[in-house]
């Protein structure tokens, strides 16, 4: 049976996850909740380490049941899945766990919409056709925009991203187009989104800032 002893003698470790939090770098010791892609930095911030102790992560996804061990100071890791991840750092000696810290990481399930309409009229207000802004944990993310022709004007990846209502620099007619979307979640969620996009230079009262 193994025994988990906590004595300084050995070592003491903070375990911490460093990311981007809104645009902002955060850090916390607690469990979190976040959305995917997330670039996460786990410092062991150890001292007073025994030269007989060894740090060893595990990573579990609990969803999967997938569990990845790691033998480095500070790690790395790039969460693309939702569900519930568990980070533990141990401490080890002679067999023995020593000293144990956790944070456990849960991503959320996906969600994506697109509006159908924008107001491309420089006015800062639906300026941009792109994704509605409550979007979350979209891993990939493919959008096209045609003319009733069929004739593709604009494509782009980037969730963020959109459409200014341009094609080859020139702003295109008022009028209707149409959207295809290919996205997946974290949650294996497949999108294929297809829509009309009414694009109105005149109107910019559409709902939430962002279309319907």
């Amino acid at each position: 049976m193994t025994c988990l002893m906590t004595t300084s003698a050995f070592a003491d470790i903070n375990l911490q996850a460093v990311y981007m939090k809104d645009n902002v770098e955060t850090t916390t010791s607690e469990n979190f909740t976040a959305e995917a892609p997330l670039h996460v930095r786990f410092l062991s911030n150890a001292s007073s380490l025994d030269p007989e102790a060894q740090l060893e992560w595990h990573i579990t996804n609990k969803a999967t049941g997938s569990n990845i061990t790691r033998y480095d100071e500070n790690i790395e890791l790039d969460f693309t899945e939702a569900g519930e991840h568990t980070i533990k750092l141990q401490v080890r000696q002679d067999d023995m766990i020593v000293d144990e810290d956790v944070i456990i990481v849960t991503i959320s399930e996906s969600h994506l919409e697109m509006p159908n309409a924008f107001s491309p009229n420089g006015d800062g207000i639906n300026d941009l056709y792109k994704a509605k802004s409550n979007h979350k944990s979209i891993v990939e993310f493919h959008a096209y925009i045609f003319n009733r022709y069929g004739q593709k004007l604009y494509d782009w990846t980037d969730i963020n991203g959109g459409w200014d209502g341009t094609s080859h620099g020139s702003p295109v007619k008022d009028g209707v187009y149409f959207v295809y979307v290919k996205a997946r979640g974290a949650d294996n969620v497949e999108y294929n989104i297809r829509r009309d996009v009414n694009l109105l230079r005149n109107f910019n009262e559409l709902e939430n800032g962002n279309g319907k």
